[in-house]
């Protein structure tokens, strides 16, 4: 089977066990990680505010780098997006993070492409200053940026302007949406920007999911994210429907580290759930190849 890997997050895919020595190493032994496997958005939330607490070094962020694409290539991806927020340490600005994960990719052994992530709780404001750092500065495999973060805050049309400036610059988008219910007026905005994948899409109206085939926009499936966010039941996904429906989807994991998980794990999941054959699982897999991020 072709396995790759389009929609997962840098801090989200973090090894547990070195998460929780560098978290030990800067807070003491009394404020480690008790949960490996986030039940809860709310909870992925915590974990994600843990990670983006610790005060990093470069040479932490390259180890952990190094260790998630060797997880990936160990697991039989062979091409994977890896979505990174550009953040500040101890020793290193957004851009020498950005080049770090970068210096990574040239060591793998699978091939990668970078996507630069903004985070819509951080603001409008923090997205421009991501779009001017990529303006000013070239970064070696960035193909794309993804508009991402708590669903419950901030809105699509906040940051649509700063996405179109990086469609403008040649650059592919990927949009979280449809995580919420309460997004599911907002997916009309999303839809109507044509973005050329959109991630997760939980909640949905019939109208909307028939916009998004007409168009042929690939959805990045996220199913244990999804299940464990929702308390939905496995045979509840709509996964089912957008593969009935003839909609382009990438089986990913969204967060290895959250969810316990990999892209196997996932493609066993949906495989068995829906009992699906081997040879219908490639065949869907070999399709997602084709949904790639390439720079014109």
């Amino acid at each position: 089977m072709d396995k790759i890997e389009l929609h997962a997050h840098f801090s989200g895919c973090i090894r547990f066990t070195t998460l929780q020595e560098l978290t030990i190493k800067q807070f003491g032994q009394n404020q480690e990680i008790q949960f490996q496997k986030c039940t809860t958005l709310e909870q992925c939330f915590i974990l994600f505010a843990k990670i983006n607490s610790l005060n990093l070094k470069l040479e932490d962020v390259r180890r952990m780098a190094d260790e998630i694409f060797q997880d990936f290539y160990s697991d039989g991806v062979t091409y994977l997006e890896i979505r990174a927020t550009p953040k500040k340490g101890q020793d290193f600005d957004q851009l020498q993070y950005l080049n770090a994960i970068s210096e990574a990719i040239n060591k793998a052994k699978l091939e990668i492409k970078l996507i630069v992530a903004i985070d819509r709780a951080k603001g409008v404001d923090e997205a421009q200053k991501t779009l001017n750092l990529v303006k000013k500065n070239k970064i070696q495999h960035l193909v794309g940026v993804d508009l991402c973060g708590h669903p419950g805050i901030g809105h699509f049309l906040e940051y649509k302007p700063i996405l179109q400036k990086f469609r403008d610059l040649g650059y592919k988008i990927t949009v979280h949406t449809g995580e919420l219910k309460q997004q599911i007026e907002e997916n009309n905005h999303v839809i109507e920007f044509q973005p050329d994948r959109i991630g997760h899409l939980i909640y949905f109206t019939e109208e909307q999911l028939q916009k998004i085939k007409s168009l042929n926009i690939p959805i990045e499936v996220c199913f244990s994210s999804n299940l464990f966010t929702t308390n939905m039941q496995p045979d509840c996904h709509p996964v089912k429907e957008f593969i009935s429906q003839g909609i382009p989807i990438a089986i990913c994991t969204d967060d290895t580290l959250c969810f316990n998980t990999t892209v196997t794990k996932e493609i066993e999941l949906i495989k068995t759930t829906f009992g699906y054959s081997d040879e219908f699982i490639s065949n869907i897999l070999k399709q997602g190849l084709n949904y790639k991020f390439k720079i014109e």
